[in-house]
């Protein structure tokens, strides 16, 4: 959905309640982000003199790839969030500078979605796998542990050579 800036009266507000698509082949899903199946939002936007604030208010379920297990699964969350827009930096306003007079609402949205993502998903039950012959799954306070006891083995070969001058 494309707003023009152009076309917004001063200080109306344009409410906007529907059910947001997002197309794989237009949006580009990264991992751990497989899809969006579901974005039903309201959004209100309000032109003011030196820029547009949008509300955001989303309910979304997209399908993840579990970090543990690497199966999809549905995760569901929500945003509230409010967004300024403008066509310049301001010094007073944390602006998202637009320029040009269209407004692609959807870029917008799938942005909020894709920011609000956790890092590092866990697939509800996964666990972390267990170690196999010729590997060993570790957790982060166990991997520094285990480089603090055994130091960095790139290195090691450093430990042999004399650095002192002879010479004098």
């Amino acid at each position: 959905m494309i707003i023009s800036k152009s076309k917004l009266i001063l200080d109306k507000t344009i409410p906007i309640q529907k059910e947001f698509l997002f197309d794989a082949k237009e949006y580009a899903f990264k991992n751990p982000l497989l899809g969006i199946e579901k974005c039903f939002g309201d959004v209100e936007i309000t032109k003011y003199r030196n820029y547009i604030r949008i509300n955001v208010d989303l309910e979304v379920v997209v399908l993840l790839e579990c970090s543990y297990t690497l199966e999809p699964f549905d995760y569901e969350f929500v945003i509230h969030e409010e967004l300024l827009i403008s066509d310049k930096p301001e010094d007073e306003e944390e602006a998202i500078i637009i320029p040009g007079d269209d407004i692609d609402i959807e870029r917008i949205l799938f942005g909020l979605i894709s920011s609000n993502l956790p890092l590092k998903p866990l697939k509800p039950g996964a666990s972390l796998p267990q170690s196999g012959e010729g590997y060993r799954v570790i957790d982060d306070i166990q991997l520094a542990k285990d480089r603090t006891q055994s130091g960095d083995s790139r290195f090691s070969k450093l430990d042999d050579i004399d650095f002192e001058d002879d010479d004098n």
